[in-house]
């Protein structure tokens, strides 16, 4: 759902970009036709009059087609470049909203697996308290009375030193880690760090004291804090990012990748740390 979020905020950013770079190229190809016409003009009156003044105005006349040429070119690079990112971003979404519907389908079998389950013993623990029920009505005159079976005696007993199940990780979650893990590396791997952007750089959870992130290079921040499950606002300088931490992961530690080389829209990676033990180099 994050990963949707991010996409999301990204495509729109793009829809504003295309709209100004196709409003640009037609700007472009309006001045080349212009410059056109400027040109066949200068090239008529050189031809008839052949002195220095029409030769400047021939001169000025084809570099400005020239460059109107050039205009057009860059402008309609821009909106392919763009498109192109669009398009991606696109199926990224679309990648995004299948695995957030596989997560949904997963969730629905675990319920209902969990309901039977839970049906199950019911019905065990009702049987058992009918046939304690039964035995104490059918005992003998004159026998001591057989006490009722406690409730320990109905349900199931656990192990005392019962060891806690192994976590299982979502596979998107670990894809998702790994994407980013990935594209973190690429980015690092590009040699200088750059200047630091931000003098200093907090976050602010809901509760709790700020944390300052480390700096990594290429506007990449970094910081490991626990988190608290539910709803929760984290502020991150003039910021604010909101996140919905499962409640198994109450008390885990998480990951935080702020991501500023955008300032106009930055981007807050977060992931339990615990999934980086799952990840094969």
């Amino acid at each position: 759902m994050v990963q949707i979020e991010d996409i999301e905020n990204e495509i729109l950013s793009y829809d504003y970009k295309i709209t100004r770079a196709e409003k640009s190229l037609e700007e472009a190809r309006q001045h080349y036709e212009e410059s056109r016409s400027e040109l066949e003009r200068a090239e008529s009156a050189h031809q008839q009059k052949g002195n220095s003044d029409t030769e400047r105005e021939l001169h000025k006349a084809r570099h400005g087609f020239k460059m109107a040429e050039r205009g057009v070119d860059s402008r309609t690079r821009r909106v392919e470049f763009i498109r192109e990112n669009y398009g991606e971003l696109q199926a990224d979404l679309n990648k995004a909203r299948d695995a957030v519907a596989r997560g949904e389908q997963r969730i629905s079998e675990q319920e209902l697996k969990i309901e039977k389950m839970v049906n199950t013993m019911l019905a065990r623990a009702d049987a058992a308290k009918r046939q304690a029920s039964a035995k104490k009505a059918a005992a003998p005159v004159g026998k001591p009375e057989v006490p009722a079976p406690s409730v320990a005696a109905v349900e199931p007993q656990k192990p005392e030193a019962a060891a806690e199940p192994e976590r299982e990780i979502d596979p998107e979650l670990l894809e998702y880690v790994r994407g980013e893990k990935d594209r973190l590396a690429k980015l690092l791997a590009g040699g200088e760090e750059g200047k630091h952007t931000f003098r200093t750089l907090d976050l602010e959870p809901s509760r709790g004291e700020s944390i300052p992130f480390e700096f990594l290079g290429h506007n990449q921040y970094r910081l490991v804090a626990p988190v608290e499950s539910g709803r929760q606002t984290y502020e991150i300088n003039t910021w604010k990012f909101r996140r919905t931490i499962p409640s198994d992961d109450d008390g885990v530690r998480y990951v935080f990748i702020f991501d500023g080389r955008r300032l106009s829209r930055p981007r807050l990676v977060m992931y339990p740390e615990y999934v980086l033990d799952y990840l094969k180099d």
